[in-house]
């Protein structure tokens, strides 16, 4: 659980650490244009407010300018806009010097290389803004307008507001990002915890099934709920456990039918040793238990055999063949090796083959043991009279190999066993016909080992059987 916990930790911390990345540079590459804007929405603002004290002043000033109002009076009215719009305005003759302001450090001086002064001097149409410290040491934004009469300039109006004002605008906006960025990373951290916790509690489901299931619990699986990698994994974790499953069973009844196997041919051995060291029996006993004895030790051989064989492949330990070998040769002593078995039973033994067939690549004991496993079986399960026939051809790269009897058949529940090690279909008849019930398996381990198929078919019992394997035949045969 503590590797679970520091993974879960781990993936908030990585995605709350990602976003806040993403937000501190996002606001870093957004504080330029933050200030730029707060400036840029500022000067809009005081052009705005300029443009509406020119208005304003416009009528008092073409009284003033007639004669009809008094410079008190102008005075007055420059004085109210200044405190309702909280600016400091300046009247600028067509000359440049100031003649009027609410601000009294503002005495009758020249203002026309004042950028915004100068710039309405010039004509230009558009507002001209000035950041500059004015006479308290205090940066300030100016920007002048005119107030003309039938295109005759009556004065400029310069309004000018402390430069402080967009500070404050800027650090209102910083605000609102950080709010939003502290949001955001609520959110973060609130799906961080969904996501970690949508990975671990799998995971955490998926450790405690193994657990369960290394102490010995076979048939634990997860549930399945999603169609994602977790949920993938969660499916290979059940095809596993019942991989494992099958397999322990398997090594069971394994166990039990290999001491049973070894258990049946060695008390026959103890028997007839004990009862030949006794002494007492006459000759022909004696012969016979000697000769059953030789037979048991034979079979235990064979046995004994057949599960290093196994062992080697089932482990990947055994070696591919490098030999050349001819098939159709191949065939003809194989026949002719099993020719006495097949007499003794009265069985027709046919080989099918072409006078010539591409060699194989193998090991030649590997062919042998596939292919006279499949033969003996044949003969073995073949009752007097019968027929077996062996077809050797090519087909679509592989050496095709069927093996046809017209024996006992075989029940359409038993095909799908008999490649179990010591399943036996014919199970009323074991002692009779012999073998462990390893052949089969043997055969089909050296063959995939060599990357082929083998099948076994039959129409029903009584019907006869069919072997067939595919043997791939390589490029340079």
């Amino acid at each position: 659980m503590f590797g679970q916990r520091r993974l879960r930790t781990r993936l908030i911390v990585t995605f709350v650490s990602l976003i806040l990345l993403g937000f501190a540079g996002l606001s870093l590459l957004a504080g330029n244009q933050i200030s730029a804007g707060a400036v840029e929405d500022f000067e809009r603002s005081l052009a705005a407010q300029a443009t509406l004290v020119a208005r304003s002043l416009r009528e008092p000033l073409e009284h003033y300018v007639d004669g009809e109002a008094s410079f008190a009076t102008m005075q007055t009215a420059v004085t109210d806009l200044a405190n309702d719009q909280n600016l400091q305005i300046t009247l600028i003759d067509t000359d440049g010097f100031a003649w009027l302001s609410n601000d009294d450090s503002v005495g009758n001086v020249n203002l026309s290389q004042d950028p915004e002064v100068q710039a309405v001097l010039s004509g230009s149409q558009n507002s001209v803004f000035d950041t500059r410290a004015n006479d308290q040491n205090i940066d300030t934004i100016y920007t002048a307008v005119p107030i003309s009469e039938d295109g005759y300039l009556l004065s400029i109006v310069r309004v000018a507001a402390p430069a402080s004002a967009t500070a404050s605008i800027i650090n209102q906006r910083y605000l609102a990002l950080a709010g939003g960025v502290l949001a955001l990373t609520v959110l973060a951290v609130v799906a961080a915890l969904w996501l970690s916790a949508s990975f671990t509690r799998p995971l955490e489901s998926l450790q405690a099934s193994a657990l369960q299931l290394a102490a010995g619990d076979l048939s634990q699986r997860v549930s399945i709920s999603r169609q994602d990698e977790l949920g993938q994994l969660g499916e290979t974790f059940n095809h596993m456990a019942e991989r494992v499953e099958a397999m322990l069973l398997e090594q069971k009844a394994f166990a039990s039918n290999a001491s049973h196997e070894l258990r049946t041919p060695l008390t026959t051995i103890r028997l007839r040793s004990e009862a030949l060291r006794d002494g007492g029996l006459d000759e022909t006993t004696t012969r016979q238990y000697i000769a059953e004895i030789d037979d048991e030790v034979a079979r235990l051989g064979r046995l004994v055999n057949d599960l290093i064989q196994l062992s080697r492949f089932d482990s990947g330990r055994a070696e591919l063949g490098d030999e050349q070998i001819d098939p159709v040769r191949l065939g003809r002593s194989l026949c002719q090796q099993l020719q006495k078995t097949a007499v003794a039973k009265q069985i027709t033994l046919v080989l099918d083959a072409p006078d010539h067939l591409p060699a194989i690549q193998a090991n030649q004991s590997h062919v042998r043991i596939v292919l006279q496993n499949l033969l003996e079986n044949a003969l073995k399960y073949t009752p007097e009279g019968g027929e077996v026939r062996w077809r050797l051809a090519l087909e679509e790269g592989y050496l095709r190999s069927d093996v046809q009897d017209s024996g006992m058949g075989l029940a359409a529940e038993d095909i799908p066993h008999l490649f179990e090690r010591f399943y036996r279909a014919d199970k009323a008849h074991t002692r009779t016909t012999g073998g462990a019930g390893l052949g089969l398996p043997l055969a089909r381990s050296i063959v995939e080992f060599y990357n082929g198929r083998i099948d076994i078919h039959s129409d029903g019992v009584g019907r006869g059987t069919t072997a067939t394997v595919w043997w791939p035949i390589t490029s340079s045969s």
